[in-house]
């Protein structure tokens, strides 16, 4: 059981450190407009809570999220907090490279302020071939950093709960080249 901790957070360490070397999401898209279409909506402003029901879109420059409820919470007229739900709802994003950023799960929470994309319940992030899957996966969009599974030192109570990791191996571009 130690060996397999020990790999896996080898893993981890190897995935994140690929992660951080690559180009951070869009950063041009956190100073464009926010664009929402929804069914219904209902705005508190005392509260700072805006909520929008049915097939709610959400884009703002690549940015792009769907679901069927999203709440937003702002505190000093900024946007702080938006959560999602959804069967499932999706969040869509270019990095810098544009490369696509695809999440999906039941029930997502951003944190505008932390850059921090947390997915919980069939929780899905695809990024270009790699895809990973866990009941939570937390996705930092400003420096590309993915952790996923139980807290730290926490053992999976099902089989639901554990990572899983599809990685593809890089195609060698002098593979089909001819001396």
């Amino acid at each position: 059981m130690l060996s397999n901790k020990i790999t896996f957070n080898f893993l981890l360490f190897i995935l994140v450190n690929l992660f951080i070397n690559n180009s951070a999401a869009r950063e041009a898209d956190g100073n464009l407009p926010m664009n929402i279409e929804a069914d219904r909506m209902i705005i508190n402003e005392k509260k700072g809570i805006s909520r929008y029901l049915g097939h709610v879109r959400i884009s703002q420059g690549s940015r792009k999220i769907s679901g069927d409820s999203i709440v937003i919470h702002s505190k000093d007229d900024k946007i702080n907090k938006v959560v999602i739900k959804g069967k499932p709802a999706s969040f869509n994003q270019l990095n810098d490279n544009d490369e696509q950023i695809h999440a999906s799960s039941l029930e997502m929470i951003y944190r505008v302020d932390k850059e921090l994309l947390i997915l919980k319940q069939q929780a899905v992030l695809k990024q270009k071939d790699s895809v990973f899957k866990s009941e939570r996966i937390s996705y930092n969009t400003a420096k590309d950093i993915i952790s996923a599974g139980t807290p730290s030192g926490t053992p999976a109570d099902n089989e639901n709960q554990r990572v899983k990791i599809t990685l593809h191996p890089q195609k060698d571009k002098n593979k089909d080249k001819t001396p």
